[in-house]
């Protein structure tokens, strides 16, 4: 009788673990490549011998003027579909660390995630236009759980979005400075924890934060690879714009050499240009300011 009772429990648990996918959320630290330095976020499904990665942050960089789109928010981004091994082996080549929480969500409700996610994943519904606060591979993980029910705050901050951008860039002051040049004044707002979550350390905290069908979201959380501790250098503090540009500026005061005036003239005159053309032409609505819109020019649009 012992025996008959153990078979039975062997077999429920293998039924149930069979139509019981697991889902969690990974959450991938920042690297130092510029696509890359406010981290990642992605799907992970386990269903019985399928092991894989949902990811929004996909795009094709044989794309046609890949460069121009992506600079003029006009690039198409995706969601892709990989291997878990495979996803955790590049993360961790890059010595970046990967966390993961396991989601407590019920059969319905895990059923209804993995089959909106397969819908999205259709040829036909793959493709997205990029926004850096609004769409990506973080605010489509948000979406797809507010859907399956998760509450999130919406409680205000004092931090604007601009400030939570540069929280990410200390150490690389030259990409600060240029952010924060092309961003328009609409990032100088007050944010709120709901929209934070453009940003994957604020999804991460928030999903730690919140609560589903009268529980917490998430019943477990681990990492996923190891990786090594990085040494910070000093060095960008003596080559931040404030240090090259006081050093510039000194020069160009007090040296009367008119070939080195007409070059500095012309860096300047440039760099303004090129920001006058981002406010005119790129339609990525963080960089919109108070310029006609290139529909109301009449400008044909780019392909």
């Amino acid at each position: 009788m012992r025996k008959i009772i153990i078979f039975i429990f062997l077999i429920t648990q293998f039924c149930f673990s069979q139509n019981a996918p697991e889902i969690s959320i990974l959450t991938c630290s920042p690297g130092e490549e510029v696509y890359s330095v406010f981290g990642h976020s992605a799907i992970r499904i386990v269903d019985n011998d399928k092991d894989i990665i949902y990811n929004f942050g996909m795009f094709d960089f044989d794309t046609p003027n890949f460069t121009l789109k992506f600079v003029t928010g006009r690039l198409k981004y995706q969601l892709g579909i990989q291997e878990t091994d495979n996803f955790i082996k590049i993360y961790s080549n890059e010595n970046r660390k990967v966390s993961e929480q396991r989601l407590k969500l019920q059969k319905q409700q895990k059923n209804e995630l993995i089959e909106k996610l397969n819908f999205l994943y259709k040829p036909e519904n793959r493709y997205y236009t990029y926004s850096f606060i609004e769409k990506n591979c973080s605010t489509e993980i948000r979406d797809l759980l507010i859907e399956n029910g998760v509450k999130f705050p919406k409680v205000n901050l004092e931090k604007s979005n601009r400030d939570l951008i540069n929280s990410h860039l200390i150490t690389k002051p030259w990409l600060r400075f240029g952010t924060n040049l092309m961003l328009g004044k609409s990032l100088d707002e007050k944010s709120n924890k709901f929209q934070s979550m453009f940003l994957p350390k604020y999804l991460e905290q928030e999903i730690n934060n919140s609560t589903i069908n009268g529980h917490k979201l998430v019943k477990s959380g681990k990492s996923l690879n190891n990786v090594k501790s990085k040494e910070e250098s000093e060095l960008y503090k003596w080559t931040s714009p404030i240090v090259i540009f006081s050093i510039l500026l000194i020069i160009y005061l007090f040296t009367f050499y008119k070939p080195l005036e007409t070059i500095f003239s012309l860096c300047i005159g440039t760099i303004g240009l090129i920001l006058l053309l981002m406010w005119i032409f790129s339609e990525h609505p963080e960089v919109n300011v108070s310029f006609p819109r290139l529909e109301l020019l009449n400008f044909p649009k780019l392909v």
